[in-house]
């Protein structure tokens, strides 16, 4: 059976309104994430995606992808990227909705609970402990760990 684990996000109306994305991804780097992988690639939702999820990886410079972010968001599409932590090889899928939501898909190395019997439970707390930094300039109403 498939584990299937998320953080879920609600930021305040004013957070999401003046939600600046090379800030967030500014944040994201500071705070030890990484979202261009060695060969250049960054993984995304590509604008016209359509609630596809058609993830694809291709190279960009960092003006062209911030545009594409941009315009991405203008048409309320889903933003979506694969971040990596730069210290180890736990990853996730960040999706921003076109509201005031977000959700940190865990699926790239689930960082597990060391637990007796092999208990496969996710960490959330390491994954708090690396995300709720890149939000410290948002207002943050509701976080849920939710795990399947």
């Amino acid at each position: 059976m498939s584990i299937s684990a998320s953080i879920n996000i609600r930021l305040s109306n004013h957070s999401r309104e003046s939600l600046s994305l090379p800030d967030l991804f500014q944040n994201i780097e500071n705070e030890g994430w990484t979202y261009v992988k060695s060969n250049g690639e960054i993984t995304i939702l590509p604008l016209g995606d359509d609630d596809d999820y058609n993830w694809t990886s291709s190279v960009l410079n960092r003006d062209s992808f911030f545009d594409m972010l941009k315009k991405k968001q203008e048409k309320k599409e889903i933003i979506g990227i694969e971040l990596m932590r730069v210290d180890s090889e736990v990853g996730c899928e960040l999706l921003i909705f076109n509201t005031n939501q977000m959700m940190f898909s865990l699926s790239i190395a689930r960082k597990k609970i060391n637990a007796k019997d092999d208990i496969d439970i996710t960490d959330f707390s390491w994954y708090l402990g690396r995300i709720l930094p890149v939000l410290r300039n948002l207002q943050v109403e509701q976080i849920s760990c939710e795990q399947l």
